[in-house]
């Protein structure tokens, strides 16, 4: 996948109707004023003008009086401050921005994983959604210990698809079902039998398709399965203890 700019970040978050969230004051947990001198919504707001940089990361750096975020080729340094959107949070040390780029704030974002075509199993009282490509056999490895655990937890399943054009077909055939029957859809899941389904006609489950691939572009995916947990805590792959993860404990 090509990289998003700003521009197509702004668009993505426009169509899946995300605001950009309130930031946090200096030194409270208050969202700044639209009218205070420095906010970063006043910032947003007088952009004149925007050119890519030929930069592929940043990195945060604690350079003792300093915080840095660096480029990964060095060429470009960055004195802040900075805060972090989707916490709207001031990132002030590198312990609290390491343990911010480790979690999602679903709710904060605004992003609904029934409007990405998620797929419920359990009545836990902790959501945790986890990206699933149909075909893809470490994510039928994940769908196995989840109906043990289905007691504690919900398990918001979104099908991503990841693994070409039968993925593709897979998933928007299972979106399409679930619109209807929920039920034979988390069977089909499950089972591994979406290649078994009837064909979708005209746009049905295209939406929610289209609507989790840009969510997972938004988010930086690119693998599955892909897990965030109820407190926002990120995993790629399957845990090794998947009980002890969900917990908080791994």
């Amino acid at each position: 996948m090509n990289p998003i700019t700003l521009r197509p970040i702004c668009t993505i978050l426009l169509a899946l109707g995300i605001g950009l969230p309130a930031v946090a004051a200096e030194n409270d947990s208050a969202p700044v004023s639209k009218q205070a001198p420095g906010g970063v919504q006043e910032l947003l707001r007088g952009i004149r003008g925007m050119q890519r940089l030929p930069v592929t990361g940043v990195q945060m750096v604690d350079a003792g009086e300093h915080m840095l975020f660096v480029s990964d080729n060095g060429r470009y340094v960055f004195t802040g401050p900075a805060w972090d959107l989707w916490h709207g949070a001031k990132l002030t040390t590198l312990e609290e921005g390491t343990r911010l780029a480790a979690r999602v704030d679903l709710k904060r974002l605004g992003l609904d994983p029934t409007s990405l075509g998620a797929i419920d199993l359990g009545s836990g009282k902790e959501d945790v959604v986890a990206f699933v490509d149909p075909r893809c056999p470490h994510c039928r490895s994940l769908l196995e210990k989840l109906p043990n655990l289905a007691e504690r937890y919900r398990f918001r399943l979104v099908p991503l698809p990841v693994l070409g054009r039968d993925s593709e077909t897979a998933v928007v055939r299972l979106d399409c079902l679930a619109e209807s029957d929920p039920n034979a859809a988390r069977e089909a899941l499950l089972s591994g039998k979406v290649e078994a389904l009837p064909e979708a006609t005209g746009t049905c489950g295209q939406g929610q398709a289209q609507r989790a691939l840009v969510t997972a572009r938004l988010l930086g995916i690119r693998g599955v399965p892909y897990l965030i947990a109820s407190d926002g805590r990120l995993q790629q792959g399957v845990p090794d203890d998947l009980e002890a993860w969900l917990e908080g404990k791994e």
